[in-house]
């Protein structure tokens, strides 16, 4: 009678400790999508100026679309340099610098082009920089006709420069690039594969086996100073810089959250969705969303950034990237381009 008591008894214990490992739906957040823009290439990355969106179009090159009313603005196959049409082969990366009409265009592991665009059918071929493995890069108008780059170098380690506008007229010819006035190469052990900054004092590159560092900027355009460099589980593929620390995503191992301090001294670091594989990661507010691939997305409500909440997995398609606009969020995935809204 004993014994029988005592196997029901861990029966129960057994059930209710099962029961509580699973999540409760109730805390998890739903969502919508609210529209959907057929891009025929897979749509990878995209960069966003008030409600438009420029697009990194996969074999379909790029595409500028407008938000609110669903429509193509322009789409551009390719570009003329030197009196020759060139196609554009697979665009990975995109970014748009409203101050200077600049959009700079990364195809898989190339170095980056520079365009101007300025009117709904130009897109004018003006020159490349960095490297012909660049895995990420991001930039920053630094006045009229002066930007900012740092670039995640597959090969070297982090690139940056300062550039300006070069003019020069030669036969009645003219010749328009964009060349550095200062800049250089920091070398890291490991294969550098994202980056992000604040623009004015910090700077973050994921070092896939590595991990990730963190360097200081006394201003936007000086020299980098490594600061330190943190040990991640998994291949550091993506991070994102916040107030006190970074986020980064680390392929099968999920994503982890880098306090400042952890840099500097030997600190505690926070993992989270470690059954999961992670690919990128952006972050507002109290909200991180991770682009999971072939499983779509997952949503946490990171208000404790040590102890992130998992608010629930949506398959939306294999997704590459995401970015927030306005209260909504855009998710670039094969599928094309698709707009969320989260019912919290």
């Amino acid at each position: 009678m004993i014994n029988i008591k005592s196997k029901i008894l861990l029966t129960f214990s057994l059930l209710l400790f099962y029961s509580c490992m699973e999540p409760n739906i109730e805390d998890l957040w739903s969502y919508e999508i609210s529209s959907s823009f057929e891009t025929n290439g897979f749509a990878r990355d995209i960069s966003i100026n008030n409600d438009t969106v420029f697009i990194a179009a996969g074999q379909s090159g790029v595409q500028v679309w407008d938000l609110n009313s669903m429509s193509l603005i322009k789409s551009f196959f390719g570009y003329y340099e030197g009196g020759s049409f060139l196609e554009f082969e697979d665009v990975a990366l995109i970014e748009y610098n409203k101050i200077n009409n600049l959009l700079f265009v990364t195809e898989s592991n190339k170095d980056v082009m520079i365009f101007n665009y300025d009117s709904e059918d130009s897109l004018r071929y003006r020159n490349t920089i960095m490297s012909a493995r660049t895995k990420d890069f991001i930039s920053f108008a630094n006045g009229k006709d002066e930007f900012v780059m740092y670039s995640a170098d597959n090969d070297d380690g982090m690139k940056w420069g300062i550039y300006g506008l070069d003019t020069t007229n030669l036969f009645g010819i003219e010749f328009i690039e964009w060349t550095p006035s200062a800049g250089g190469e920091i070398y890291t052990p490991g294969k550098p594969t994202g980056i992000d900054s604040d623009g004015a004092f910090r700077v973050s590159m994921t070092v896939d086996q590595i991990g990730v560092e963190i360097f200081s900027l006394d201003s936007l355009g000086s020299d980098p100073m490594l600061l330190g460099r943190v040990n991640t589980a998994g291949n550091a593929l993506a991070v994102k810089l916040v107030q006190d620390g970074v986020f980064v995503a680390c392929d099968n191992a999920g994503a982890v959250y880098v306090p400042n301090e952890a840099f500097l001294i030997n600190y505690d670091i926070y993992p989270f969705a470690q059954d999961l594989t992670v690919n990128s990661i952006s972050v507002k507010d109290d909200i991180a969303i991770l682009s999971l691939g072939s499983k779509g997305i997952s949503v946490y409500d990171i208000s404790d950034p040590k102890n992130p909440i998992d608010k629930g997995i949506f398959p939306v398609g294999y997704t590459y990237s995401v970015k927030f606009w306005n209260d909504s969020i855009l998710i670039c995935t094969r599928e094309g381009l698709q707009i969320l809204n989260l019912k919290l």
